[in-house]
């Protein structure tokens, strides 16, 4: 079993290289913190902030990160697989080549994030707020939309999705 830092604050702190797995820092303020390759692999973290941190390559696999805040995170390649980030707060994060295979990003806001390059199979992007996210070169192959959103892989393989209203706009298109 991991630490216990529940409501810690850790504003600023660098914890780069820490192995966090299992460990509890549910409600605590990680504020412009220095998180690069930590690894949080099952920790719980819920309503944690992680806003305008350093997360590079940090590894939240099987993580709850329900209700947390990153906006504005840079979270270049760090991995979600599996990681629950119910009603999650990512606006304007720079997730470029992030792993969210099989996330569940339901209710979450998305609003300007960077997927560049993410990964996003079976990951749920229900009821989120797209609003000006970057999708380049995201692999939409088995991953879950919108009720309302279907599309077919030629339009998802000539690179003509940007965000959801573009699938919704090809679903009309192509039915």
């Amino acid at each position: 079993m991991g630490i216990k830092l529940w409501k810690a604050n850790l504003a600023g702190v660098n914890l780069s290289f820490a192995v966090l797995r299992k460990s509890n820092l549910s409600e605590s303020n990680l504020t412009g913190a220095t998180l690069w390759r930590t690894d949080f692999n099952q920790a719980s973290l819920i309503k944690s902030q992680f806003s305008r941190g350093m997360l590079i390559r940090t590894n939240f696999s099987r993580a709850t990160l329900y209700k947390s805040l990153f906006n504005n995170a840079d979270m270049r390649l760090v991995c979600l697989e599996g990681a629950d980030l119910r009603g999650a707060d990512l606006s304007g994060a720079n997730l470029s080549y992030a792993d969210l295979r099989g996330a569940n990003l339901t209710g979450a806001n998305l609003s300007y994030a960077d997927l560049t390059g993410a990964y996003l199979a079976k990951a749920n992007l229900s009821n989120t707020n797209q609003e000006g996210i970057i999708f380049e070169g995201v692999d939409f192959n088995q991953m879950i939309l919108p009720n309302d959103t279907c599309v077919s892989k030629t339009a998802l393989i000539n690179n003509r999705v940007n965000n959801i209203g573009d699938l919704r706009r090809l679903n009309k298109e192509v039915l």
